[in-house]
């Protein structure tokens, strides 16, 4: 199945309209991190140009766990949630390489099970861990 399908089957098992420009939203941001004017751009190139039809769709599509944000050097990112290898909804690692501003994410469930064994976090129900990891490439000699 194409990874696409797995974000409009969720739509259509809640009965929610599958648009044009959703489908867009989603074409954009399959694998990438892309900032609101990074969206606003690449939709409008797909002739997408209506702002308040992009914020809408980008706040319905958080709001049903199919795109998530990212905040990342005080810049805002979205990024598609479900059927992601490299994170859910709601735990993931990311790492922000300074050099070339890349994104990349961490698949380590084995990560997230030991900080939720954290003694200050033993008495409560995590819902969700996100981290976001700074780094620069090793200077070689």
């Amino acid at each position: 199945m194409d990874s696409r399908e797995t974000y409009f089957n969720k739509l259509r098992k809640n009965n929610l309209r599958i648009t044009n420009s959703r489908k867009a939203m989603i074409d954009v941001l399959e694998n990438n991190h892309l900032t609101f004017k990074e969206i606003q751009s690449a939709l409008a190139k797909k002739g997408f140009t209506n702002i308040s039809t992009i914020y809408n769709n980008l706040d319905f599509l958080i709001e049903q766990k199919i795109v998530v944000e990212l905040y990342i050097n005080d810049t805002k990112y979205y990024d598609l949630a479900i059927d992601n290898p490299m994170h859910n909804a709601d735990s993931h690692v990311h790492v922000v390489v300074k050099d070339t501003n890349k994104i990349t994410e961490i698949n380590n469930t084995d990560i997230f099970e030991y900080i939720k064994q954290i003694p200050e976090l033993r008495d409560l129900h995590v819902d969700y861990i996100r981290i976001t990891i700074g780094a620069r490439k090793k200077k070689t000699y």
